[in-house]
């Protein structure tokens, strides 16, 4: 009787552990990259570099994930994510200090205070309508241009800076658009809702600002609709961003792409709006390649209406082992009054497959600026090429 209960009770626990799973899993990338007019002198000229990267095509991560089964098709799941520096150990979680954080908003700004849990941190439930997700959760233009849906790149190559006639200058200019310049990428306090019905997925997300009062000022509402089958894949999202004025900044994508013959031809663009007096756009341009004196937005809340668009192609083929891209961005700053900031980037990345855990890859770029002041790209080249090689490893 005893070694019946024994067993059935063995049975019973070995049945729960098949209904849950739990992982632990992670990516490490680093390498090295030279710039022809990568940093700047003490004279204030450009010069060529060479530096240690952290993250060259995607930024090094450290998480943990789990799904629950609760029965009837029902599950539960959670994810907590933090970016990590292979470089020097160090967490890449946001330190903010108080005053560059506007006081009503939570949610457009990655709060500070060296966030743990920087990249991820939610917990939701899934069945066959959907999943939803509560927490700090990535955007839905992040989450297009990431799968290489509308991004050729796939973001890589957003976490390398280069002087271009503008600080800061990713080679992949998504990395500003949709990257932590603009804090487009991940929203806090968010509820996201995403569902896939055959060949066609939604998805909604909305982040709550948590004033007194108002939870208008610092919100943000979302939408993504992608429908996909074996040859194409045709995706848009919308993003919008209120203040305390009652001004909106959005940031809309429309891309997909189309896989002929093997090659898998991909195209996108991206535009960012931000009205005049958009409060917090002091910070955001303060904090990106577009501040001063690099760019012409000199600091404090932008008093014209500013436009921001990146239009980009490319090409991917797999041969054996080997994974090719070449891409082209066209980057356009339009603000009134002011000339037409313009920078064209093309780029080449190989990828080689030593492991299904381990790439190589060398990487080779170019990127031309135009119509920038000159007055504020003093001793800026207006062109750089750059070179990378490196290692990723994922587990």
């Amino acid at each position: 009787m005893k070694k019946s209960l024994v067993a059935l009770a063995a049975l019973a626990s070995f049945g729960a552990m098949a209904q849950s799973s739990f992982t632990v899993y992670g990516l490490l990338d680093a390498g090295i990259r030279q710039d022809s007019n990568g940093a700047k002198s003490a004279a204030g000229t450009t010069q060529s570099q060479t530096q240690f990267l952290n993250g060259v095509l995607n930024t090094s991560r450290f998480g943990i994930k789990g799904t629950q089964d609760l029965g009837s098709g029902n599950k539960a799941n959670f994810k907590l994510e933090s970016g990590l520096k292979v470089g020097n150990g160090e967490s890449t979680g946001n330190t903010v200090t108080t005053s560059a954080v506007p006081a009503t908003s939570t949610t457009v700004y990655q709060n500070g205070n060296s966030t743990l849990f920087d990249r991820t941190a939610s917990v939701g439930l899934q069945s066959s309508l959907g999943m939803i997700d509560f927490g700090r959760v990535t955007a839905f233009a992040y989450d297009l241009a990431g799968s290489y849906t509308i991004d050729p790149m796939g973001m890589e190559m957003t976490n390398n800076n280069q002087n271009t006639g503008a600080k800061a200058f990713n080679p992949n200019p998504l990395g500003l658009l949709i990257g932590s310049s603009f804090y487009t990428v991940r929203r806090d306090n968010s509820i996201k809702y995403m569902g896939t019905f055959d060949n066609f997925s939604v998805g909604l997300a909305y982040s709550l600002a948590g004033n007194a009062g108002s939870q208008t000022p610092g919100s943000s509402t979302q939408a993504m609709a992608k429908y996909s089958t074996p040859m194409f894949t045709i995706a848009a999202s919308g993003d919008s961003i209120q203040d305390a004025n009652g001004l909106k900044q959005t940031l809309n994508t429309f891309g997909g792409n189309v896989t002929v013959s093997g090659f898998k031809l991909t195209a996108g663009t991206t535009q960012m709006k931000t009205p005049g007096g958009f409060a917090p756009v002091a910070q955001t341009f303060a904090n990106s390649a577009y501040s001063s004196p690099a760019g012409y937005i000199s600091g404090g809340v932008s008093t014209a209406d500013t436009k921001l668009n990146v239009n980009d192609f490319g090409v991917a083929y797999q041969l054996g082992s080997y994974n090719i891209v070449g891409a082209y961005y066209n980057t356009k700053i339009q603000q009134a009054g002011l000339s037409d900031n313009t920078f064209d980037s093309y780029m080449v990345r190989v990828r080689y497959a030593l492991h299904s855990t381990t790439d190589l890859f060398v990487e080779a770029d170019s990127t031309k600026s135009s119509g920038l002041d000159s007055s504020k790209t003093a001793g800026l080249s207006s062109t750089n090429t750059g070179f990378t090689v490196g290692v990723q490893y994922r587990f």
